[in-house]
């Protein structure tokens, strides 16, 4: 088993605490790919093409990076995700920037596969997170959306690339809520309304 990083935004980090996400796409970057079961290297070696997934096979897990912040300095991480307007005078770090201890959501991979990202179902873009209700539209539309609005400048849903798509399991629930009562004891959560101002030796408030 090995375990990688994988980037997820706000709204799908919700979907995955909120059991609502269970399935993301992402491109292949073999646009050469043919569509059967083997692809040829540049070195001109046949290799099956889910051997070739960077994100992993059946078992594998990911470890999702998200905007966070550590404003007490204690390794006790929180995060932009769990509410828009929950903490005040926190510097956010950018996702692409949180180590491996700060993560609170480690997802096993149970299956992968590759289609052509228009082949996506009614049933799959529900499992994929997203809300019909934003564009009053089909939630395949909504993903559609969704899919532009991150990937659209290189690979757009109207050139229908090939992607992965990767089936998940959220599997440490346990782990979430132990950190969740860490933001507690901190003193960064208050009913989701107000937080308390942080200062350093130096007067600096929220850990900047």
């Amino acid at each position: 088993m090995k375990e990688r990083p994988i980037l997820f935004s706000g709204p799908m980090v919700r979907a995955i605490l909120e059991g609502r996400k269970t399935i993301t796409r992402r491109v292949l970057k073999l646009q050469d790919y043919d569509g059967g079961n083997c692809y040829e290297t540049r070195d001109g070696i046949l290799r099956d093409i889910l051997s070739l997934c960077p994100y992993g096979i059946p078992g594998d897990r990911l470890w999702v990076r998200e905007t966070w912040a550590d404003p007490c300095g204690k390794r006790i991480p929180v995060y932009r995700a769990d509410e828009a307007t929950a903490y005040q005078n926190v510097k956010w770090r950018p996702s692409i920037f949180m180590p491996r201890w700060a993560s609170r959501i480690t997802l096993e991979i149970t299956r992968v596969r590759v289609e052509r990202l228009q082949d996506i179902t009614e049933k799959d873009a529900i499992s994929e997170g997203v809300l019909s209700s934003d564009y009053d539209k089909t939630y395949r539309y909504a993903f559609s959306v969704l899919w532009d609005s991150i990937n659209g400048p290189k690979y757009p849903w109207s050139d229908n690339p090939w992607v992965w798509v990767i089936d998940l399991r959220y599997s440490d629930l346990d782990d979430w809520i132990a950190s969740f009562e860490e933001e507690l004891n901190c003193g960064l959560w208050n009913g989701g309304k107000t937080v308390k101002a942080y200062e350093t030796n130096t007067g600096t408030m929220g850990g900047e």
